[in-house]
C-alpha cells in the first residue's frame, strides 16, 4: 500500500511465510492472525502471547533500492511490545521494543507505534520475523519458555532519492560525529534471555552499527569471576547449584555452561563483532567482585575471598569487611594476572569500574603501618574524614595502576602491537578522595588514558551531583586539560525523551566535554530499543546538528502514535465509563 510520501506500507502479514505458522486462532507455536483498522490503515497484524513460542517467519519485501525502514508494533497494556528482526543480509537479528514512552496515548491505551530501524539496500532481501523467547526449564527439565508478547502491525518502506542516498553515505563516512562510548555489562543478555549463541552476542552489538558511537567496554569480569574462557580466573557457571534466588541468574549460570561445552567465548565474539563495525574495545573490569551478598552466594563458591582470607578488607575497628583490599600486593598481582590475561585477545584498552561497590582499601596493615611510619600517629585514632589519611591511603590504587601501566606497556612491546589503553571509571569529586581515587596523580603519570566519571544520578549520595551542576563538570575537564587524558561524562538516566537527551549532550558540549559514555547501553537488555530515546541516542555525536535544531526547534525524528480503532470484532472507539 503506497502512502502519499511514497512509503509503502506492508499491512497485511497475512503473507508471511510458511502459512503453516499462522492461525486465525489463538494456538502455540503460531502466529496468530488479527484484522485491525486506524484511521488511514487496515490490515492483518500478527500477534503471540506469553507461552505462545512463535517460530521464526519470512516475508518478501518484493523492493529494490534504498529504504528506511519503520516497524509498526502494538504495544500490552503496559507499553510493552518487542519483535526480533532480520533482512536477509544482515549478520545477525535486531531486537526492536518500545522502551519508555513519552508520546501521546489513546485514552484507552491502542495505539500502533512506528520504531525507526534503519536504512538499507533492499534490492533481493526479505525480512525474517522472530519472537523473543526465553527458556524457563532447567537443563534437566524439558523445554519450557516465556516470551515476550509481540504485535507486529506493519512494516513501513519509505525509499530514498539518489541525494538522500549519497547522503546516507556520507553520513556514514564520518568520523568527527564518533563521539560516544558504550558500555555493556556482558550480563543482561543472559539473564534476561539465557541464550548461549554467537547471534545473542552480536545482537547486542549490532544497535551500534552506523551510529555515533566509536568504542564499546565490555566487562570481562569481576573479582576473580570472569566473562571469557580463560584459566586463571573462574567461570560464572555455578556448577553444582540447583536452586537460584532469581531465574535470571539461572539463565546466566545455565548460559555459560552451555557457552563452556560448546567452546564459544562471548568475549572473543563481541571483540570480533565490535571490530568487524569499526568500534574499538575496552576489556572492562569490576575490581570489587570477589565477594556477593545474599541473595547471590551462588556466585562465591571458590573465590579468592575464601581462599585468600587475608586479603580481605579491614574496618577501623579491626572488623573483616566484604572485600578483598588492594592494599595488599598479592592481590594487586591476581588483578593483573587476570587483566594481563584479557590484554592478551587483541583489545584497544582495559577498564576499571570503580564505580560500582567501593571502597577497596580501608584499615589494612600494611596502609596503617606505613601511616605510622610516615606521621607517627595510628591513623585509627583519626576521624574517618581526616584528609591527611585519605590522601596517604590512595597510595594502593595509584601503586596498583603503575603496576598495570608496566606489565601492560610490556606486553605490547613483546607483541609489537601499539599502547594499550586505560580507562577508569570513577566517582564525583568528594567520592574519589574519599575512596582512594587520586586522579591527579593517575592522569599526571599517564597511567590512565580516558576518565570516565559515574555520576550525574540525582538522589544518590555516592553518585553525586547532576551535570547540570557546572562545577562538577568543570572538575573533571580542569583535571585532563592540557594532558594526553580523555575525558567522557557518563549520561544518565537511562532513558530520557528526545529532546532531554539532545539538550544534555548540548549542554557537556559547551562545557568543554568531548565524549560521552552510556553506562547500559546494551542492545536489547539496555539502551538499544530502537524507540524514540535510542534514535536520540545514536546521533548525540552530531554536536553541530544538535545545537541547530535545539535552537531553531526542528528535531530529526520523533516516534509516531496511530490510535486503533478496531481489533478482530472489537470497536476500540466506544466509551467504556472509567
Amino acid at each position: 500500500m503506497p502512502d502519499q510520501d511514497g512509503s509503502i506500507y506492508i499491512t497485511d502479514l497475512t503473507c508471511c511465510q510458511p502459512e503453516t505458522s499462522l492461525s486465525t486462532d489463538p494456538k502455540r507455536r503460531a502466529w496468530h492472525v488479527q484484522s485491525y483498522e486506524t484511521e488511514g490503515l487496515s490490515g492483518n497484524l500478527l500477534s503471540a502471547g506469553e507461552e505462545t513460542a512463535a517460530p521464526e517467519v519470512s516475508l518478501g519485501l518484493a523492493v529494490s533500492g534504498w529504504h528506511r525502514i519503520f516497524v509498526g508494533v502494538y504495544p500490552d497494556h503496559r507499553g510493552r511490545g518487542s519483535i526480533e528482526l532480520k533482512l536477509s543480509g544482515d549478520p545477525c537479528f535486531s531486537h526492536l521494543n518500545m522502551g519508555p514512552d513519552w508520546g501521546e496515548s489513546n485514552p484507552h491505551g491502542h495505539n500502533i507505534y512506528e520504531l525507526l530501524w534503519k536504512d538499507a539496500d533492499l534490492t533481493g532481501q526479505e525480512l525474517s520475523v522472530r519472537q523473543v523467547c526465553t527458556p524457563t526449564g532447567t537443563s534437566d527439565e524439558p523445554a519450557a519458555v516465556s516470551c515476550e508478547r509481540t504485535k507486529l502491525a506493519y512494516i513501513r518502506l519509505a525509499p530514498l532519492s539518489e541525494a538522500q542516498v549519497r547522503e546516507v553515505e556520507i553520513e556514514r563516512q564520518r568520523t568527527e560525529t564518533r563521539r560516544l562510548f558504550a558500555h555493556n555489562d556482558a550480563h543482561g543478555y543472559l539473564y534476561l534471555y539465557g541464550t548461549a549463541t554467537e547471534g545473542a552476542v552480536r545482537n547486542e552489538i549490532e544497535p551500534y552499527r552506523h551510529s555515533d558511537f566509536s568504542r564499546l567496554y565490555w566487562e570481562c569480569g569481576a573479582g576473580d569471576l570472569m566473562f571469557y574462557l580463560g584459566q586463571v580466573g573462574r567461570l560464572p557457571t555455578c556448577d553444582g547449584i540447583e536452586d537460584f534466588d532469581r531465574q535470571g541468574d539461572r539463565l546466566h549460570a545455565e548460559s555459560w555452561r552451555s557457552f563452556r561445552d560448546q567452546e564459544l567465548d562471548p568475549f572473543v565474539v563481541a571483540l570480533e563483532a565490535a571490530h568487524e563495525m569499526g568500534l574499538s574495545f575496552h576489556a572492562s573490569y569490576r575490581p570489587a567482585g570477589f565477594f556477593y551478598p545474599s541473595p547471590l552466594e551462588q556466585w562465591n563458591a571458590g573465590s579468592l575471598y575464601f581462599t585468600r582470607p587475608d586479603l580481605r578488607m579491614v574496618g577501623k575497628e579491626g572488623q573483616t569487611a566484604p572485600r578483598v583490599s588492594y592494599a595488599y600486593a598479592d592481590t594487586r598481582r591476581f588483578v593483573i594476572s587476570l587483566l594481563m590475561e584479557v590484554a592478551q585477545h587483541p583489545v584497544d584498552g582495559v577498564c576499571m569500574l570503580y564505580c560500582r561497590r567501593p571502597p577497596l582499601v580501608d584499615y589494612e596493615p600494611p596502609l596503617v603501618e606505613g601511616y605510622i611510619a610516615a606521621h607517627g600517629e595510628d591513623p585509627r585514632q583519626l576521624a574517618d574524614d581526616d584528609p591527611r589519611w585519605l590522601a596517604y591511603r590512595s597510595v594502593a590504587l595509584t601503586a596498583f595502576h603503575r603496576e598495570l601501566r608496566e606489565s601492560l606497556d610490556e606486553l605490547a612491546r613483546e607483541q609489537g602491537r601499539e599502547r594499550i589503553a586505560v580507562s577508569a571509571c570513577v566517582l564525583n569529586r568528594e567520592e574519589n578522595f574519599r575512596n582512594g581515587l587520586d586522579l591527579e596523580t593517575w592522569i599526571g603519570e599517564g597511567l590512565i588514558d580516558t576518565l570516565i566519571p559515574y555520576t550525574d544520578v540525582p538522589g544518590l549520595d555516592s553518585m553525586g551531583m547532576a551535570w547540570e551542576d557546572g562545577d562538577a563538570v568543570r572538575h573533571f575537564v580542569e583535571l585532563v586539560e592540557g594532558t594526553d587524558c580523555q575525558l567522557a561524562l557518563n549520561v544518565m538516566p537511562r532513558h530520557m525523551p528526545y529532546e532531554t537527551f539532545g539538550r544534555k549532550a548540548a549542554s557537556l558540549y559547551a562545557q568543554g566535554v568531548e565524549n560521552l559514555f552510556f553506562w547500559d547501553s546494551a542492545g536489547p537488555s539496555g539502551r538499544a530499543h530502537f524507540g524514540e530515546s535510542w534514535n536520540a541516542l545514536r546521533k548525540l555525536g552530531h554536536r553541530e546538528e544538535i545545537e541547530s535544531w535545539l535552537r531553531d526547534g526542528a528535531p530529526s525524528y520523533r516516534q509516531v502514535s496511530t490510535p486503533l480503532r478496531k481489533v478482530g470484532e472489537y470497536d476500540l472507539t466506544y466509551q467504556t465509563p472509567g
